[in-house]
């Protein structure tokens, strides 16, 4: 009410502003009206003048009585105004609302809408000025911030890579001619015409990339400007792109940005590492890392800029008939990510609502491969979870594997699911073709690796798993539990009882993997730890056979069964 009224700067009849507020319940409005002004008065006693003056049947705003943050828009001018204007569009005004048809949502989308014409009009001001040069980077983030808003505006993207920027290079002018796919696939839009969402999440803010000198910030931006420039894909806005990298809500990322990729980056002390996310199906895609210990580095920022363009485009020409099936069905994705993250913690209760979420995207899609697969996964993780032996729950995952694969024989997740049914099935060597199928198709899918390494610590090789293991982890830092658990195992097998531990230490809930902590306890000689942690998983498991369960295990070489049962044996099994 305070932000229409001091955008209006008149006095409103009480009446026009109770059916502009509730549009949707008119009855009630004069009533609602009421109330608020009360409760205002409450909140705002100790002010030394009312918030809102009422003469007769109006309603106005004391502009003496309050500040307001977009009056440094009226008070500014030249490159100020300009970054003030810029601040406003990229912040959004009032973000919570602007949704539906009501007048007030209508009345939101309008002055946004506005301060944009506003912000494009100043910027092309500051571009006419003799000094305009002086204000490069407050004018690349004000044109970054408009082709945010607008993909289509050829003006400003001119702008900014012939003056501005001085980047001429377009995409298409430099495609690989040996490319696959033909020039027509080549723009990879979505079902409603529109070019997918690219967030590049920088690797560090500002203030430490100042503080240590780093340049992988710049050539981050030199990516920024040259895709902004490019029109295969919409670049999100720097201020967006801080805001999604402090998210870990990934399906509530999609909702209120329709981000499609994002390329998330970290610094090294000699290396920026980067790695595009497919964000509907939350797949690593494609990752390369860049050496950053060179002094020339600054003169090949803009080559390092175009190599890693170069591949980003590549990888979207070959999602966008994904990223089409995406915008026709959002809601299967949605269901999709919400099952992702509910198996980022390794316990029965959110492996089971992890499948319920998969199946309702499902629902929403029926040949969805990516939702098979989850469903398989979160039967062997039940399979693992419950150490009861339960062979249907492995064939039910082995079949869903295998109709993840008939729907889309391009997918590696569905190769992953059939790898670790058939490895707990007992066939290991089946196991380790299918996964290393999964990891040829997405050389850079983390999971898959994870998946690969832990057949592989089964098939009697944990030194080449834990190397593996070690390529996941650079891959998703922010890994879930069983890549932990899955490191855990390989060291255990390699005689590393510490770094087992460790490992399992590292895990956001390491109950699961008590058995484990037990024997690697033991081994150390410390049987008290031992006896603590073997309760642990009797309290989790009260019917556990030890000898039940190590025939039940896919185990290769007969030394890695002995090996398992002396530390089980030790800890009081």
């Amino acid at each position: 009410m305070l932000a229409y009224l001091y955008d209006c700067r008149q006095s409103i009849p009480r009446k026009d502003l109770a059916a502009f507020l509730w549009s949707g319940n008119l009855q009630a409005a004069g009533a609602n009206m009421r109330s608020t002004l009360l409760r205002l008065a409450t909140a705002t006693s100790e002010s030394s003048r009312p918030l809102i003056s009422s003469v007769a049947a109006n309603l106005a705003l004391n502009f003496d009585a309050l500040q307001c943050d977009l009056d440094s828009i009226e008070t500014a001018a030249g490159v100020a105004k300009l970054g003030a204007l810029a601040d406003a569009v990229a912040k959004n005004f009032l973000p919570t609302y602007g949704n539906g048809s009501g007048a007030a949502a209508v009345w939101v989308r309008d002055v946004r809408a506005r301060f944009t014409r506003e912000l494009r009009a100043e910027f092309f001001e500051t571009m006419k000025q003799p000094s305009w040069s002086q204000h490069r980077g407050e004018l690349k983030r004000v044109a970054m911030i408009l082709l945010d808003r607008d993909q289509t505006d050829d003006e400003v993207r001119i702008a900014l890579g012939e003056k501005i920027t001085s980047y001429i290079q377009v995409i298409g002018e430099m495609r690989d001619p040996n490319s696959s796919y033909p020039a027509e696939d080549w723009i990879p839009i979505t079902a409603d015409n529109q070019m997918p969402r690219i967030a590049l999440l920088p690797p560090e803010t500002l203030e430490d990339s100042e503080r240590a000198g780093s340049v992988a910030n710049a050539v981050i931006e030199d990516l920024t400007i040259s895709l902004c420039i490019d029109r295969s894909v919409s670049v999100v806005a720097p201020y967006t792109a801080e805001q999604i990298r402090s998210s870990n809500d990934k399906a509530g990322l999609l909702r209120q940005h329709n981000v499609v990729y994002a390329l998330d980056t970290k610094r090294t002390d000699d290396s920026l590492f980067a790695q595009l996310i497919f964000m509907p199906r939350d797949e690593i895609v494609w990752a390369t890392r860049v050496q950053l210990d060179s002094a020339a580095i600054t003169e090949h920022r803009n080559a390092i800029a175009t190599a890693i363009q170069h591949s980003i485009i590549e990888r979207v020409g070959a999602f966008h008939n994904i990223v089409s099936d995406f915008s026709c069905k959002p809601q299967a994705y949605f269901a999709y990510l919400e099952g992702v993250q509910c198996l980022s913690r390794l316990n029965l209760q959110n492996v089971r609502r992890a499948r319920k979420h998969f199946r309702q995207a499902l629902e929403h899609e029926r040949g969805f491969a990516a939702a098979l697969a989850g469903i398989a996964r979160t039967l062997t993780m039940e399979w693992v979870l419950t150490a009861r032996g339960d062979a249907d729950l492995l064939q039910q995952a082995e079949k869903m594997a295998a109709e993840a694969i008939r729907d889309d024989d391009q997918f590696a997740g569905g190769f992953k699911e059939i790898g670790v049914a058939r490895l707990y099935r007992g066939n290991i060597d089946g196991s380790l073709e299918a996964l290393s199928n999964a990891e040829d198709l997405s050389p850079h899918y983390a999971d898959v690796i994870c998946s690969h390494a832990d057949s592989l610590t089964h098939g009697a090789n944990p030194k080449v798993a834990l190397e593996k293991v070690a390529t996941a982890l650079d891959l998703n830092p922010l890994a879930p539990d069983y890549y932990y658990w899955t490191a855990a195992g390989a060291s255990y097998f390699l005689g590393q009882y510490a770094e087992t531990l460790a490992y399992l230490d590292r895990m956001r809930d390491p109950g699961p993997a008590s058995r484990l902590a037990a024997a690697s306890w033991a081994m150390l000689g410390d049987l008290a730890k031992a006896k603590a942690y073997r309760q642990r998983a009797l309290r989790d498991n009260p019917d556990f056979d030890l000898e039940a369960w190590l025939a039940m295990i896919p185990i290769k070489e007969k030394w890695q069964t002995e090996h398992y049962r002396e530390g089980l044996l030790k800890a009081g099994f």
